[in-house]
């Protein structure tokens, strides 16, 4: 029997925190105090527009992607009085910030648990709305090796919960007799995965409607 676990990222195998607010304000670090842009002023602005928001763009991949990215940002910057040329050139450089591997925490039982998943028969695949460059990020975070497939909807044009990203991704896997998806998110990963008809696991937080919550990581493979 074909078995697969198709696994988020950020808040699943990596620790979550507000790493694009973060981003965004190192790169505006030149001239932040002049024009007043804090944690808490910037942050409300990255709760919205992003390709995965009601109000984003759930179509743009590749580099479209993140023009999409520098034209929010240069706005956001410029609603704090920044000049646009200056607001654009730190917009771009927001990119870089993100793609550096340093920025994020890979929880400690995620290589184990990958392994381990694998080792009692299941395939694992990544099912994350995210930036194009994710499967690159995972060479370097040295987790790539685990999954057959990535799905990014940085790539796909489409983000979860959207249930035509899940059928995409059972094609991806050739139609598995059983599927799982393992995710922290209720709406995105639970909700989307329970109404593709997928069995669910939330891991690190228990405020959804999964089949099982998982405190740990390692309480994954000691479930299944």
């Amino acid at each position: 029997m074909r078995k697969a676990i198709f696994w988020d990222f950020d808040g699943t195998l990596t620790e979550s925190y507000p790493m694009w607010t973060q981003a965004v304000l190192e790169a505006a670090a030149p001239f932040a105090g002049e024009y007043g842009l804090t944690f808490e002023s910037v942050r409300p602005f990255l709760a919205k527009g992003f390709p995965w928001h009601p109000d984003g763009n759930p179509a743009v991949t590749g580099e479209a992607w993140w023009e999409d990215r520098v034209e929010k940002f240069t706005a956001m910057y410029e609603s704090f009085g920044v000049p646009k040329p200056l607001a654009e050139q730190a917009a771009r450089s927001v990119r870089e910030k993100i793609l550096d591997p340093r920025r994020y925490r890979v929880y400690h039982d995620a290589a184990a648990t990958l392994a381990l998943c694998a080792y009692k028969g299941y395939r694992n695949y990544l099912l994350s709305d995210n930036f194009p460059e994710l499967p690159e990020l995972l060479e370097k975070l040295y987790l790539r090796q685990f999954f057959r497939e990535c799905l990014v909807s940085g790539r796909e044009g489409l983000c979860k919960p959207d249930v035509r990203l899940f059928r995409r991704a059972e094609l991806a896997a050739h139609f598995p007799h059983m599927i799982w998806m393992v995710g922290d998110n209720p709406q995105a990963d639970i909700a989307g995965a329970k109404a593709a008809g997928w069995h669910t696991i939330q891991v690190h937080r228990r405020d959804g409607q999964a089949d099982f919550t998982c405190p740990t990581l390692t309480d994954v493979w000691r479930l299944l």
